[in-house]
């Protein structure tokens, strides 16, 4: 563990952590916009060591939870796209449309879509 400091609401503070610098900054950065826009009389606020730390700890669980929805989002455009894919392509065969021929194409790529939506 590294020791950083932050500067949050006109005081440094120090903290352990693993996490690169510039990601703790960005949260520090982030969580003081918000307590500004909310007190923007209250210049001069005192905040406990142990409430920064829970507030870095909750808005880096929101961080990491927006990224892991904008992932599962873009693996699932990409399950949809596929999945047209082979709807058309089926579709303009000279042959109708056989049911169980596209789920046999699906079941060849599940083994790659069940690892694309498994929870971190």
């Amino acid at each position: 563990m590294k020791r950083l400091t932050i500067k949050f609401l006109n005081t440094e503070y120090v903290i352990k952590t693993d996490a690169d610098e510039e990601y703790v900054q960005k949260i520090a950065s982030f969580l003081e916009d918000k307590v500004k826009e909310i007190s923007e009389k209250e210049s001069n606020l005192a905040v406990p060591r142990s409430f920064l730390l829970a507030m870095l700890k909750i808005t880096d669980d929101y961080f990491k939870l927006g990224r892991d929805f904008d992932e599962f989002k873009d693996a699932s455009e990409q399950r949809s796209n596929r999945l047209v894919q082979i709807l058309e392509g089926s579709l303009k065969d000279s042959e109708p449309f056989n049911y169980q021929e596209g789920i046999q194409r699906e079941e060849l790529r599940s083994e790659e879509l069940e690892d694309t939506f498994k929870y971190r």
